[in-house]
């Protein structure tokens, strides 16, 4: 190998990731992991599906009453998402 090319394993995943736009893949699998953490068990209930891109999270909830509540709770939620995700990668949250 020559000196000056070699790069930790870490880097080279992540450039790949990037390169072939996979990252969201990647993140919408942990806000999945995520959000089951972070949302108390009625509001699992109600969770109907989850979609992640490019920073915005779009979750479908079967119950106008739970999605009004979630709608206060916004920044909150966005907040916990990203602490246990260890990342700034949640930007905005929408209620369907």
């Amino acid at each position: 190998m020559r000196p000056g090319n070699e790069s930790p394993i870490s880097e080279v995943i992540r450039e790949m990731l990037r390169k072939y736009e996979l990252e969201d893949g990647l993140w919408n699998v942990r806000i999945h992991e995520a959000w089951a953490k972070c949302i108390a068990a009625p509001v699992l209930q109600r969770t109907v599906k989850i979609h992640f891109n490019n920073g915005s999270l779009k979750v479908t909830l079967n119950s106008s009453v739970v999605r009004n509540e979630l709608e206060l709770m916004k920044n909150e939620i966005i907040q916990s998402l990203n602490k246990e995700l260890d990342a700034q990668v949640v930007n905005e949250v929408s209620f369907f």
